[in-house]
């Protein structure tokens, strides 16, 4: 099923000096390959692993379905990571996925290709127009503002469907989730982890989705409970009604790092109220 998102707030408004965004006729901007063997699909990821043995994740057979097909490999000059679909033309990832941090510069040739399995790609492949980040990122690498996005030159969510977004209102610790992206050494196919929410703060989630080298910017959503899912709140604590099961509320950043609770866990930048704007704004 091919999911299309509107969302209750379709264009907001950036909080002033609460982003940055390049575009890509800038010398710092990206430019696209014209094949995924250009574009260096199977590079290097980048990010932290973070896999909690027993390795939970599994293979994705199918990524033509949603939310699989909304699912993007995205390559960049020297690496790989994970984003997701937001709208026809937008996706989200992780901040350091577009932009290198504090004192850094922006990616370039960064190229999307959604539902990639391991050789083909069954939606080809976008450009980049643009490129966007938190200013708390690019300036002083806060990894509760790791967030970013990419404007692409065609509208190919058309075709894939988009995840929606949400910021919650209230503890999350012990929610069930879901996360799928491209591990950098699984040969460039999409793979799918369930887990929950272990630890929190007001701008990370703790979790043990088990993540290597390129699943950075993979999102962090969920899902309709069922057998697996014992001890998701009821209801789960949006700001809004709408019944959704597929909202991202979380980008996987990072493995472990640090102490406290991100010692043992991976870690996700929080979609906040401000974010979810940010993010809105950029599609």
């Amino acid at each position: 099923m091919v999911r299309r998102r509107g969302m209750a707030v379709a264009f907001v408004a950036a909080v002033a000096g609460a982003v940055l965004g390049v575009p890509v006729s800038s010398p710092a901007g990206a430019t696209a390959a014209s094949s995924p063997a250009d574009a260096r699909v199977g590079a290097v990821g980048v990010g932290v692993s973070g896999v909690f043995a027993p390795d939970g994740r599994t293979p994705v057979t199918d990524t033509t379905s949603f939310p699989a097909s909304a699912t993007v490999l995205l390559t960049f000059s020297g690496g790989q990571c994970t984003g997701f679909m937001i709208s026809e033309r937008t996706l989200a990832t992780a901040g350091h996925c577009v932009h290198t941090g504090a004192g850094g510069q922006w990616r370039s040739n960064l190229v999307a290709y959604p539902g990639y399995d391991g050789g083909r790609a069954p939606y080809g492949s976008c450009r980049a127009r643009a490129a966007f980040a938190a200013s708390g990122w690019t300036r002083s690498s806060d990894p509760g503002q790791d967030y970013g996005a990419v404007q692409l030159d065609c509208a190919i969510g058309t075709a894939t469907g988009w995840y929606g977004l949400g910021w919650t209102t209230g503890p999350v610790t012990g929610a069930c989730t879901v996360s799928q992206g491209y591990p950098a050494d699984r040969n460039a196919t999409q793979w799918r982890s369930q887990d929950a929410i272990h630890a929190e703060s007001a701008s990370v989630l703790y979790h043990r989705h088990d993540t290597s080298s390129g699943q950075d910017g993979s999102p962090i959503f969920t899902v309709d409970p069922d057998d697996w899912c014992p001890t998701r709140p009821k209801p789960f604590p949006w700001p809004d009604p709408d019944p959704d099961p597929w909202r991202v509320f979380g980008i996987h950043v990072s493995g472990p790092s640090g102490g406290g609770p991100g010692a043992v866990n991976n870690i996700g930048t929080r979609i906040t109220e401000l974010a979810y704007r940010n993010l809105m704004s950029w599609r």
